[in-house]
């Protein structure tokens, strides 16, 4: 069966501004932007941020709540595949994860050994790679590390009000750090919204890419998928460049219906 995908996404292009976060959609831009967030004392931390968002689809919130042992073994392995708790995420299911970009476990190593060196929350007896397991993977830093602050944010929803935890500042940084990359459109969701608009563009089947975000409709999906004007431009004008049209100018109309 035919990938399905929205008519309506394709009849105007995305301006940031317009109430969806900016899509970073060539690997230039991204480049540039990790180029920004690796500037300064916590260069490191927020490059591997950037990259759970960007590499992995997460939601901030779901990133902010991530322990080290969610994604290190106890035997200090990163690991490739782990499972995000119900307990962070927005529909309340769990769903799998994945950490299989180079450039990604290069990034969350980089930062793992920053922790190290400077003795932010590690472990008594070496496991999971000198951290304490059960500290977040992601810590702010106010003249010593520290854990990130949340609040509880309710919503109502067709099964009543849902309660999830929000991090207020760790959304603000990434927000700073995409704006000052020139992106002002940009948010913590461009991660997800780019990736699945690469992935798309790439052909990867709907279904795969819904898996991925953890959206229960595929509609939703699609409204993630940015249209791509000057690729469909350009597949037009070259799908029937060669056909000629015949002389219009001075023909006679008939009497058909």
């Amino acid at each position: 069966m035919a990938k399905r995908r929205p008519i309506k996404r394709l009849l105007n292009k995305y301006e940031p501004g317009e109430g969806k976060a900016e899509v970073i959609d060539r690997p230039s831009q991204l480049s540039h932007l990790l180029f920004v967030a690796s500037r300064g004392d916590l260069g490191r931390r927020n490059v591997a941020i950037l990259w759970m968002l960007f590499g992995t689809g997460m939601r901030i919130n779901e990133v902010a709540q991530l322990t080290v042992a969610d994604v290190i073994y106890l035997n200090g392995e990163l690991k490739t595949c782990f499972v995000i708790p119900g307990a962070y995420t927005k529909t309340s299911k769990p769903r799998p994860a994945y950490i299989k970009v180079k450039q990604q476990r290069e990034a969350l190593a980089a930062w793992i050994k920053q922790r190290l060196e400077e003795n932010a929350f590690q472990s008594d007896d070496g496991s999971y790679g000198g951290l304490r397991g059960d500290s977040p993977l992601f810590l702010s830093k106010k003249g010593w590390w520290r854990k990130f602050a949340f609040n509880v944010k309710r919503y109502e929803t067709s099964n009543g009000t849902k309660e999830t935890m929000v991090c207020a500042s760790l959304e603000n940084t990434v927000r700073e750090i995409i704006k000052k990359a020139g992106f002002r459109g940009g948010s913590s969701h461009s991660g997800r919204r780019s990736l699945a608009t690469l992935m798309d563009r790439e052909n990867y089947d709907l279904e795969l890419i819904q898996k991925i975000l953890g959206h229960e409709d595929k509609d939703l999906t699609l409204e993630y998928i940015d249209p791509d004007i000057e690729r469909i431009d350009a597949a037009f004008k070259k799908l029937w460049k060669n056909v000629q049209l015949p002389s219009l100018n001075d023909r006679v109309l008939g009497n058909g219906t």
